[in-house]
């Protein structure tokens, strides 16, 4: 493991700081910190360029020239992709569930702003992506391009070492907390914190609140990440018994779906401490945290870690579901 963390083409402002918050922590009765991993960069903010620090390496160790990758038409994953290919003098492509909107706005307009190049797809092709991904690839190699695909999320074993890393600085800042609270949308930083606390003997492995699909779901991919392992680093990892650690019961209307309620608790978090969360990921799962303190699962004083994965972007996209409840 320890080879493989230092694999990585720096991307990211790093170490990210972590935030304490006392009027928060006072309301809910433990001691709240944030991981600022909306720091990490710019306009790239967010947790997907930990893990494109890794994924990046291989793409150039391979002679790469196209970056093509995937997500919603407000993905932060496909921002991110598109950041890095153009700090890189790289081409970049995305393959986008969802039709064309009217106008550019949230990630999208930054992607196109990167010259990112979007295809936009149909549920039925989305449904086979590794085959439309292949398919591009092909016309991108008859075309003298030499493209690396980047699945989903960058949620892959190469792309869990971001988060492992994460656990490094975390380690090495000498800070412990009982909780370490993260988001799950993909699975990979998930996985990787849990690797991370595993490697670094962190005894308190994190907890992932789901922003789709269940916990089944999610136990399948980390059990791909780890036959990733195995197969790709010849690495023995364990993220077999991580399902009770995961919980998917914050997903609301679905993903990426917000209840008016829950947008009135991101504005309230926001105006309490400046605290300004995403819609899609953070929003869902800090409140998974706060439902986790009212059941008695954090204890009163609790030292407690959030990781800020970004995404502030997709505020930008939900103007008009914000605008009415600003008052």
């Amino acid at each position: 493991m320890k080879n493989l963390l230092g694999n990585r083409v720096k991307l990211a402002n790093l170490p990210t700081p972590i935030h304490h918050y006392p009027r928060l922590s006072e309301e809910f009765g433990f001691e709240l910190f944030v991981k600022r991993d909306d720091l990490t960069e710019s306009v790239a903010s967010g947790n997907k360029i930990r893990k494109l620090e890794y994924v990046l390496y291989e793409a150039l160790r391979e002679g790469a020239d196209t970056l093509v990758t995937c997500g919603g038409v407000q993905s932060n994953h496909c921002r991110a992709v598109a950041w890095t290919a153009a700090k890189n003098g790289l081409n970049s492509v995305l393959l986008l569930k969802g039709a064309r909107p009217a106008h550019l706005q949230g990630n999208l307009l930054l992607s196109d702003l990167l010259g990112a190049k979007a295809r936009f797809c149909s549920d039925n092709e989305y449904a086979n992506i590794d085959a439309l991904a292949g398919q591009v690839c092909a016309e991108l190699r008859s075309k003298g391009k030499k493209p690396f695909w980047i699945p989903l999320g960058a949620s892959t074993a190469t792309g869990s070492l971001g988060y492992v890393n994460m656990v490094r600085e975390l380690q090495e800042s000498g800070t412990t907390f009982d909780h370490i609270y993260c988001a799950v949308g993909s699975a990979g930083t998930f996985a990787g914190i849990l690797l991370g606390c595993q490697y670094y003997n962190l005894p308190t492995p994190p907890t992932g609140i789901a922003v789709c699909n269940d916990t089944n779901h999610f136990m399948k991919e980390l059990n791909r990440i780890q036959s990733e392992f195995k197969k790709s680093y010849r690495l023995s990892v364990d993220l077999s018994g991580a399902g009770p650690a995961i919980d998917d019961s914050f997903v609301g209307k679905g993903y990426a779906l917000n209840t008016d309620e829950e947008l009135r608790q991101l504005i309230r978090l926001a105006r309490a401490e400046g605290l300004v969360l995403d819609p899609v990921y953070t929003l869902k799962a800090f409140l998974g945290l706060i439902g986790h303190s009212r059941d008695g699962r954090i204890k009163k004083k609790a030292r407690v870690l959030f990781v800020h994965s970004g995404g502030h972007a997709g505020l930008l996209s939900k103007n008009e579901e914000l605008e009415p409840l600003l008052v």
